[in-house]
């Protein structure tokens, strides 16, 4: 596992968490499961999406070369790409306010 392995995963674990309380803290108990259901779906879909976009950009790197050392240096290219996205993420997370207003049903 490389360094840029553990930033990216790094990255993730910054940003899921506060995420997730930040997006259901305004949702009514009684919506809590839906929400929660919808919440990690749709991150899902963008793990999905993630993957199936960084795969186009790894293989016109390397253009179906079987190359070794092309497919490493496409494999690190593509991983800082997403590693400055992800840092990107990160620092507009602090744009986000502060507190959620929680409700008492």
């Amino acid at each position: 596992m490389g360094i840029q392995d553990n930033a990216i995963g790094f990255g993730l674990g910054m940003v899921s968490g506060p995420l997730a309380d930040m997006s259901l803290a305004g949702v009514p108990h009684q919506d809590a499961g839906a929400a929660s259901g919808l919440f990690n779906t749709a991150m899902h879909l963008g793990i999905a999406l993630g993957t199936a976009l960084t795969a186009p950009v790894f293989f016109t790197t390397t253009d179906g070369s079987p190359d070794p050392g092309l497919n490493r240096a496409a494999l690190i290219d593509v991983l800082w790409w997403v590693g400055g996205l992800l840092a990107l993420l990160w620092a507009l997370m602090f744009c986000l306010p502060r507190h959620a207003n929680n409700r008492t049903d």
